[in-house]
């Protein structure tokens, strides 16, 4: 997290050429510093050497830095024989480019024995308090364009060097970020774990490398940056890299390392910023740039899109094992069996983890809410989300139990909850079949389910799909080989509770699926979504383009995140438009419905090829009435020259 980020470093930025530092890690000889005039009496004994920085500027375009040193009794340490002092700049996030994080630049380093040789001039007061002029100019940096509007940070190595009168004292490190005129405190800062936080399993991060030569992390992600190290070495990815590979739970809570401390201001980072090469520092079979086990990002500009702050944090932290291991608790089975009365009977079981039925009564009272949404032909349906001009029918949403109560209407039967629906308008064809989509929300309390209060945390649980004829014949089913909901869970984790809040949420799994794929695996469709998202539109009755085939377009083109595609399709079912009518595209406006599906993506253009008027010269209805779009519905010939494919949906008949 950057605290502040002004439009002022973004264009001086853009004015110089950004690069990276090929320092090495150790700094060079130069003359001998002023060892500065004899002073008061070393401490007698140093546990610890605690740095306090008085000044710290830039000054045509040299640091230097004047400090205090005192020992753990709080007095000063004098003498101190050897240090490295190095120097940083703070590139904003954002400022190399949308989505980039903010990254530290290396100058480089200068080692200052007093016993031997100082770049720099060092100068020890002899009471404790210390200056030290760097020898290097920043300006002259050839591989890093030095800005006195970003954050400057100089640190310090003091070895473990005795003082002249052999007192032993550790190897300690220190740091001071500033503005480089003035010395003040920046506006931002990248901070992202506290050392405390390693040294709860490490004990002394000096123990891990270097010898014992770095104590502080910040020390670690300022030297271990682009163009410091080789790829690959970087901070952000090396330390995640070494961390997944062991068998301790290390990284299965984010938050064991990236935890609030005011030591590290910015350590919520880790899901606000995601970028490709800390996410596949972990997810290391993942390649980005290539489009393999992700869909293809060549920067970062599109992370945060999908991987939203909130979501991340959540998958990664412990929330996420509780919610599974609630999910796993409970599941439900259903059967829909429609009547010669045109009614449906709902039958809906509740079984435990292992697929045993159980009494409905004995966890009634920790259902926050089983809803069910009801509607007639699975491939396009006939009942609207409000009436559909077509039946004159709505869907049936009914809930079979809220708040712990059975409602009105439903009943336990043998342990099953049961309910029968008002008439449909039951058909031939696709509307011989009824479906359900069923969503199950539980109240919990970590991995366990709790009675219900009025303010109980709930979990969504696996929804459920079924579907049931009224002549007793095989039901239809709507094809599932266009979207996986695999796709959606790549953004959106396998937990996602889909509409919770105004639902009950629908936690999409192997039980809304009624198909397999190639390798007998099952596939979990998206088809459930149109008991709501129907033809006729949502709430809105088509004003918002609510129906299936539109509004997952729409919804992911508003927050920019399709970019192509096969991020979301791994086909294209162009037969499903030969069982499809118009579909509702404004209020109370139809449109023809692959003109309607393209356009939900392409807006049509008067001046280019595909305006209005040539679309409607191939059959197209756009913002017709419900009967003229309809029976155009199979007229347009879009697919007489077109033959979209996902990876090219553009792919013409030549």
């Amino acid at each position: 997290m950057m605290n502040a980020q002004t439009t002022k470093i973004a264009l001086l930025l853009a004015a110089s050429a950004v690069t990276m530092a090929l320092t090495g890690c150790g700094g060079s000889d130069g003359n001998d510093g002023n060892p500065g005039e004899p002073g008061g009496e070393p401490a007698p004994a140093i546990q610890t050497l605690n740095f306090t920085f008085d000044k710290s500027v830039v000054t045509n375009g040299v640091p230097s830095v004047e400090f205090t040193v005192t020992n753990e009794d709080d007095l000063p340490v004098v003498g101190l024989q050897k240090m490295r002092f190095a120097a940083a700049q703070l590139i904003p996030q954002g400022a190399t480019g949308a989505g980039n994080a903010s990254q530290w630049q290396y100058f480089g380093d200068e080692t200052c024995d007093v016993a031997a040789t100082c770049p720099g001039t060092f100068v020890d007061q002899k009471n404790g308090h210390y200056s030290y002029t760097f020898n290097m100019n920043l300006t002259a940096n050839a591989k890093i364009t030095y800005n006195e509007q970003l954050a400057q940070r100089v640190l310090i190595r003091a070895y473990n060097t005795p003082l002249p009168d052999g007192t032993q004292v550790p190897n300690s490190n220190a740091f001071v970020d500033f503005t480089a005129d003035t010395g003040a405190a920046p506006t931002y800062s990248r901070k992202i774990v506290a050392t405390e936080s390693c040294n709860t399993c490490h004990q002394d991060l000096a123990n891990v490398k270097h010898g014992g030569a770095y104590s502080d992390v910040n020390y670690c992600a300022t030297c271990h940056t682009a163009g410091k190290v080789s790829v690959g070495k970087e901070f952000n990815v090396l330390v995640h890299a070494k961390h997944k590979d062991l068998t301790l739970g290390s990284l299965e809570s984010c938050q064991s390392c990236h935890a609030a401390n005011d030591a590290a201001p910015d350590w919520a980072n880790w899901s606000r910023i995601p970028t490709a090469a800390t996410c596949g520092s972990c997810h290391s079979t993942v390649d980005f740039a290539a489009g393999k086990g992700h869909s293809q990002q060549l920067d970062n500009s599109n992370c945060i899109a999908c991987h939203n702050s909130d979501w991340t944090a959540e998958l990664h932290t412990g929330k996420t094992a509780d919610k599974k291991a609630v999910i796993a608790q409970l599941v439900t089975k259903a059967q829909l069996v429609g009547q010669a009365d045109d009614t449906a009977v709902l039958t809906v079981s509740i079984l435990d983890k292992d697929g045993n039925a159980i009494d409905a009564a004995t966890v009634q009272d920790k259902i926050k809410r089983l809803e069910t949404v009801t509607n007639v032909g699975p491939n396009f349906p006939i009942m609207g989300y409000n009436k559909s001009p077509g039946s004159g029918a709505a869907k049936i949403a009914k809930d079979l139990v809220k708040d712990g109560a059975l409602q009105d209407g439903v009943t336990l039967v043998d342990g099953k909850l049961v309910f029968t629906t008002p008439a449909l308008p039951f058909g031939a064809g696709d509307t011989d079949t009824a479906f359900t989509f069923i969503g199950l929300e539980m109240c919990s309390t970590g991995m366990n389910l709790t009675a219900c209060t009025a303010d109980s945390a709930t979990t969504s649980m696996k929804a459920q799909l079924v579907f049931g004829t009224k002549s007793g014949n095989a039901p239809s089913m709507r094809h599932v080989n266009s979207v996986n909901f695999s796709t959606c869970q790549s953004c959106h984790s396998d937990t996602f509770e889909i509409h919770k809040g105004h639902h009950s949420g629908f936690v999409m799994t192997e039980q809304v699926s009624h198909a397999k794929d190639a390798n007998g695996k099952a596939i979990v469709g998206v088809d459930a979504c149109v008991a709501c998202h129907t033809p006729d539109g949502t709430y809105l009755s088509g004003a918002n383009k609510g129906a299936l085939e539109m509004k997952l377009h729409v919804i992911h083109g508003e927050q920019g995140v399709i970019k192509e595609c096969t991020q979301c399709h791994n086909d294209f079912n162009l037969d499903a438009f030969k069982v499809k009518g118009a579909l509702a595209t404004s209020a109370g406006k139809y449109t023809t419905p692959i003109t309607a599906t393209c356009t939900s993506c392409h807006n049509h253009n008067p001046i280019k090829a595909h305006s209005q008027a040539v679309l409607e010269g191939f059959g197209a209805i756009i913002d017709g009435d419900y009967t003229q779009a309809n029976q155009a519905a199979q007229s347009e010939t879009c697919f007489y020259c077109h033959k979209p494919t996902p990876t090219d949906h553009t792919q013409v008949k030549m």
